[in-house]
């Protein structure tokens, strides 16, 4: 047999998904002159790219090389679908073992914030969300659509307000249910918070910007006195980890309301729900319950934890890490930290560091308030600005700093305290419209 009839023998077993990586990699090391003489350099690119390594992932790259190949050819082949599924196989081998890994280097710093939680043990809650998974109870049956895609203003609307019934359904029956078993309440159609002990913890769905449904999903837990933008937040494996990237990948199926919500698609918003309600159940509310109080929220052995999570394993595809959150030791551009950290030391009778903070989020943010409010000059007042609101506060709290008498000024501070945690309940979509000088 000649080496054109060997190698169309090959490539064929290679279609047929018979040949191991090792097997490939041996055979074409072994061949590689004449394969340089007997192959085009893109068929060789397709076929043995670069970066190859004897693994299934690459082997799958090979075997899309060796179809294209024959397509071009004009005898097309069909190919199995062996490859992918080892490639499947071993990355989730691999992730496992990078998780362990990354579990092992954050063990000490664990086990810290574990032993403190010991002593200072939070109410339990006992809720079986995942009867709440699958095709919600009394779910109305798919609407037959004439059409896929949608292009006349008639069948735009008939889209988004289809969408927009099976988001509703899919909110009411998963997310409702969870989020009052852990005591938050709605704070309109989609939006969930809860007070307590000095803390809020919300859940909001964001309308997509151009009508249809859920363009994003922020939940955050904060003292009621900050914003939402802070280092102190969830743990790199719970923010960032597998729930959070299987909840965020194809979430445009809730989000565009520009296809026919038929069968096919009530079905993947019902799916996408379940990975919403994953995260949130198995992930963020049990970690938000574990903190019920700002000394537990502001401890050291949960900041010392949460930034041994910052940075998660590398994938082992990729090479790059899971997760970064890590600032590299770079300030936060809004100085939110500042003023969240500020305010936490002069309510603990730490003026020094305290003030120091607030003068740095304050100065920070002056050029950009000063024109700010030239533009919008209730800006301050508007939930919708983050930014503004957290401005005008720490200027509230940097005030009390003129007050000679250190009682007076404690007096003064608790006083800015609760005129602060009155307007961000309403910040926060705790209470009612507040006004605010």
């Amino acid at each position: 047999m000649g080496f054109q009839d060997g190698m169309r023998q090959m490539l064929l077993r290679v279609a047929a998904g018979e040949v191991e990586p090792k097997e490939w990699e041996t055979w074409w090391n072994s061949n590689k002159a004449v394969l340089e003489e007997s192959l085009s350099r893109g068929d060789r690119g397709r076929m043995m790219p670069a970066l190859w390594s004897a693994n299934y992932y690459w082997m799958a790259k090979t075997q899309s090389g060796v179809a294209y190949y024959f397509h071009s050819q004009g005898r097309p082949v069909k190919t199995s679908g062996y490859y992918e599924e080892k490639a499947k196989e071993e990355e989730f081998r691999n992730r496992q073992k990078a998780m362990e890994a990354y579990h092992r280097k954050t063990a000490s710093a664990r086990r810290f914030w574990e032993e403190y939680l010991e002593k200072h043990t939070a109410e339990t809650i006992t809720f079986d969300w995942k009867t709440l998974l699958g095709t919600p109870p009394g779910q109305k049956p798919p609407k037959a659509f004439s059409y896929k895609n949608a292009r006349t203003t008639e069948q735009w609307k008939e889209c988004g307000e289809e969408l927009k019934l099976r988001l509703k359904e899919n909110l009411q029956a998963k997310i409702a249910p969870v989020a009052k078993a852990y005591g938050m309440k709605k704070a309109g159609p989609k939006t969930f918070v809860r007070e307590k002990n000095g803390l809020v913890s919300r859940i909001q769905f964001i309308g997509y910007f151009r009508g249809g449904g859920y363009e994003a999903m922020t939940c955050y837990l904060c003292p009621i006195y900050a914003i939402q933008y802070g280092i102190l937040s969830l743990p790199g494996d719970v923010s960032q980890g597998e729930y959070f990237q299987k909840m965020l990948n194809g979430w445009g199926v809730i989000e565009y309301g520009m296809e026919a919500v038929d069968a096919a698609m009530v079905e993947g918003i019902n799916r996408k729900f379940d990975d919403i309600l994953t995260f949130l159940a198995d992930g963020v509310l049990p970690e938000w319950q574990k903190i019920d109080s700002l000394e537990t929220y502001f401890a050291k052995e949960r900041r010392d934890y949460l930034e041994a999570t910052q940075k998660g394993p590398n994938d082992p595809r990729t090479g790059r890490p899971m997760w970064n959150l890590d600032a590299e030791g770079k300030p936060d551009p809004w100085r939110a930290d500042d003023y969240l950290f500020g305010v936490w030391d002069l309510l603990n009778g730490k003026g020094t560091e305290g003030y120091a903070r607030l003068e740095e989020c304050v100065r920070h943010n002056s050029d950009y308030m000063e024109n700010r409010l030239k533009e919008f000059p209730k800006a301050c007042n508007d939930p919708r600005d983050a930014m503004a609101v957290m401005y005008r506060n720490a200027q509230l709290f940097l005030e009390t700093k003129e007050i000679p008498d250190a009682q007076k000024r404690q007096d003064a501070i608790r006083g800015i305290y609760e005129e602060v945690c009155r307007f961000m309940r309403y910040y926060h979509g705790l209470a009612k419209k507040t006004e605010r000088t």
